[in-house]
């Protein structure tokens, strides 16, 4: 009787798990609950320590997160309320070469690139495509009615374009942001926006707000200063140069929508 017990509860954890056969593409550094990953209909529980497979797709509750270490030593934060498939990796379960390629399906995330060349990395969103060329940055994908994906750029390029676009537009610049709607943009220097657009990207770029959430090898330093303003800096009073000429207002030219109102013609 304790042999058989012993048999079904082997039988019971290796359905939980991918085929033996399958070699992991990455490991889970940490892990918030609730988050799971799901495989060819199974889905399990993710812990710390857990393998990433080709196919997982993983997804997180209100307060989940999961830090995942790949073997190329590419790292990426799944926050909460997101999910995000593993669509491919550098080297398949046959053995073949692939490509390092996620699909971020909804929610907020952190992408740095590892040791595998820049070509072979692929992020594919709702409404476009992402691009690496040795690079840290964060994106947040909305999948509602009106989609988009915004990026927040902190170092090396990202390339982004729109489904179905050759051309691809790039940012370079740290805290610079880009966005894909019906088209790829990009917004602008984070530094240079208002404390009202600032306060909208918070909501977006969480871990640009706060990385305490993230170990340390999760954590990008400039990240902070783009959502914040140096501590002791104040706004430095205006300048009286005499009489100006009365400059008659434009009216802003809006590009692209964003799910729950509009404050300035970026972000409308």
């Amino acid at each position: 009787m304790r042999k058989l017990m012993t048999c079904v509860l082997a039988a019971v954890l290796l359905s939980a798990v991918p085929a033996l056969a399958d070699a992991p593409t990455g490991t889970t550094k940490g892990v918030k609950p609730a988050a799971d990953a799901a495989l060819d209909g199974a889905s399990r529980t993710l812990v710390v320590g857990s393998d990433i497979f080709i196919g997982d797709q993983v997804s997180t509750g209100p307060k989940g997160q999961v830090q995942i270490l790949f073997n190329d030593n590419t790292k990426l934060v799944i926050g909460p309320n997101s999910s995000l498939k593993m669509a491919d990796y550098l080297v398949r379960n046959n053995g073949d070469a692939g490509k390092f390629v996620v699909d971020m399906l909804s929610g907020s995330f952190r992408f740095a690139t590892g040791d595998a060349p820049k070509n072979k990395y692929e992020i594919n969103t709702p409404t476009g495509t992402i691009g690496v060329r040795g690079t840290e940055f964060d994106v947040f994908v909305y999948n509602g009615p009106i989609p988009y994906t915004r990026i927040m750029h902190y170092l090396g390029i990202v390339l982004f374009k729109h489904i179905g676009d050759t051309k691809w537009q790039e940012l370079h610049d740290l805290c610079t942001v880009g966005q894909i709607t019906d088209i790829a943009s990009v917004l602008g220097n984070s530094k240079t926006m208002t404390n009202q657009e600032r306060d909208r990207l918070k909501g977006e770029f969480r871990y640009a707000d706060n990385q305490a959430p993230l170990l340390r090898p999760f954590w990008v330093l400039p990240s902070f200063e783009c959502l914040h303003k140096p501590t002791g800096v104040d706004t430095p009073p205006p300048v009286n140069k005499g009489p100006q000429t009365p400059v008659t207002p434009t009216q802003p030219v809006i590009i692209g929508a964003i799910g729950g109102g509009c404050f300035r013609a970026r972000f409308c």
